[in-house]
């Protein structure tokens, strides 16, 4: 996987051995671990108890979720026919779905980083969602964990050395884990051999969410959420569903269509792998790909690193 490209999934089928389906995307988990690990280096730590400190951002689990689906339908090929949370015409809804992706840097610590979602995460857990008391029940906009069922465990990890690595001069972090057919087959619906996967989450604790009565989505922040992903088309030029000013009805209408195959589809006999890559380096390794922070000067990086050590806001906008 590339600079671009860091979160895989694999579907495979247990009667085949073979690869059913995949989907490729990017995350900057990176940015979420990092800020943790800044918040020990600033001063929230004693020297020589790191450990403890840094447990939490050290990344040991993986789970999937269904945000973004206001049903498990398909169409008559078999592609998901709920995409988005909102009522009204396909292109609203997939709009929609599109509003709410945390594939740049959702976490479970920080609301801005959650763009504004309800769930700090990737939603309640699954006995906990909002539809769980409905005469028919969904499995929608939930992260599909239960006491029986907590988050898989990572099993496992590597860390790929500078002179191996993609970019030279950084350290590429390498987590897999496997959900299993059986732990899925709890959170299908009755009737339907299936289940439509739209996220999945990093993270350092296994336990479920815990509950805080002051939160307004009643979960707590500290959840050891490090990373959420959701899952969208691989690139960006694909990322608009609505008709505007640089994008034809047409290109949107295709655009749609990417994003109702990326959409993870698992049957009964079938498991999901997934495998998260975290590159760690500094700013001077980490922006061959980017004009934005390429354009950002030494003098700007000190100025706001001086300014956060100080808790005041940076004045230089990114």
């Amino acid at each position: 996987m590339g600079v671009r490209h860091n979160v895989s999934f694999r579907v495979i089928d247990l009667a085949t051995n073979k690869v059913v389906s995949t989907h490729t995307g990017h995350n900057q988990a990176t940015n979420t671990l990092l800020t943790g690990i800044a918040s020990f280096l600033k001063g929230d730590g004693v020297l020589n108890q790191g450990t403890h400190m840094l447990n939490k951002y050290v990344p040991r689990y993986i789970s999937l979720g269904t945000m973004g689906l206001i049903n498990q339908e398909e169409d008559a090929d078999g592609l998901p026919a709920g995409i988005g949370e909102i009522d009204g015409e396909e292109p609203q809804r997939f709009d929609d779905y599109m509003n709410q992706v945390p594939g740049f840097g959702a976490d479970g610590y920080d609301a801005n980083q959650n763009n504004n979602r309800t769930y700090l995460g990737i939603g309640p857990a699954f006995a906990d969602r909002d539809t769980a008391q409905d005469e028919s029940p969904k499995t929608i906009r939930c992260e599909l964990v239960s006491p029986t069922f907590p988050r898989a465990e990572i099993s496992y990890r590597t860390v790929i050395p500078e002179i191996k690595a993609e970019l030279p001069e950084t350290v590429d972090v390498i987590f897999s884990a496997m959900i299993s057919t059986g732990a899925l087959a709890q959170f299908r619906e009755p009737g339907k051999d299936y289940v439509f996967i739209t996220e999945a989450g990093l993270w350092s604790k296994r336990d479920l969410l815990s509950m805080n009565p002051e939160s307004p989505s009643g979960y707590s922040k500290n959840n050891g959420l490090l990373a959420g992903y959701r899952i969208a088309p691989p690139d960006e030029i694909n990322w608009d569903m609505v008709a505007n000013n640089t994008v034809t009805e047409e290109q949107a209408q295709k655009n749609r269509n990417i994003l109702k195959h990326e959409i993870l589809k698992v049957g009964i006999n079938q498991v999901v792998q997934v495998v998260w890559k975290i590159q760690i380096g500094a700013i001077k390794q980490l922006t061959a790909s980017s004009d934005q922070i390429t354009s950002i000067t030494n003098q700007e990086i000190d100025d706001c690193f001086d300014e956060y050590l100080n808790g005041t806001p940076c004045k230089h906008q990114f």
